[in-house]
């Protein structure tokens, strides 16, 4: 017999759409074990009400009117670290499921599943797994981390490797660096290989993406 049925579990639904906020109650008044004890429909919302009372469960829209984005998941995620997330969204899997699990999400659903899969997503979650359509899932490479993973931030920079960062993700090339800088290009292209290897970005199109994101 599985653990949840002896229990409870307090969920918070944050959805900036009456509409969802709705559905999700209707799927979830069938099961006994689960009552919907908030409802949130802004980012703020939501964080008053986690920072007032305690719930078992919270079922985050990834696109929160007043806020959205993974880095709402990884902020609910690093205060709240003992309450699992299921990410809803209307966003396909890729990128944002993966994403969302590394920010500390432990599931993923695309509202359109919603109705067929949301009970069993907060099962499997419940039952300690992580939670990812199983057809996307198939298509990750072995190994792939599911687990939140460490934020990468360019707080990890030394002065010079940060000077490094802001030109490449400007987009000057590694010629026009070591010009600017005064430095030869085999230096340059060891402090671009330390920066892309210190926030884990594979190549200069992901370090100016990474860039853009950076400030969100």
């Amino acid at each position: 017999m599985s653990m949840h049925h002896n229990h409870t579990y307090k969920i918070i639904v944050a959805d900036d759409h009456e509409i969802v906020r709705s559905g999700i109650r209707f799927i979830l008044e069938s099961q006994k074990d689960f009552y919907i004890e908030d409802e949130a429909s802004s980012f703020n919302e939501l964080m008053g009400l986690l920072s007032k009372k305690s719930y078992d469960f919270l079922i985050l829209d990834l696109n929160l009117g007043d806020k959205n984005g993974i880095h709402t998941v990884r902020e609910i995620s690093d205060k709240f670290s003992e309450l699992p997330i299921l990410i809803l969204s209307m966003f396909p899997e890729d990128p944002y499921a993966l994403q969302s699990l590394q920010a500390g999400a432990s599931g993923y659903l695309n509202k359109k599943m919603v109705s067929t899969d949301l009970i069993l997503a907060i099962n499997s979650i419940i039952e300690g797994e992580k939670y990812l359509d199983s057809a996307y899932r198939e298509t990750l490479p072995y190994g792939t981390i599911l687990n939140k993973t460490p934020k990468i931030s360019i707080a990890s920079l030394s002065k010079r490797e940060l000077e490094v960062y802001n030109l490449l993700s400007s987009g000057y090339s590694g010629k026009m660096i070591a010009e600017k800088l005064d430095l030869s290009p085999k230096t340059i292209s060891t402090y671009r290989k330390r920066i892309l290897e210190k926030l884990s970005l594979s190549n200069i199109n992901q370090l100016i993406h990474f860039a853009l994101h950076e400030f969100e």
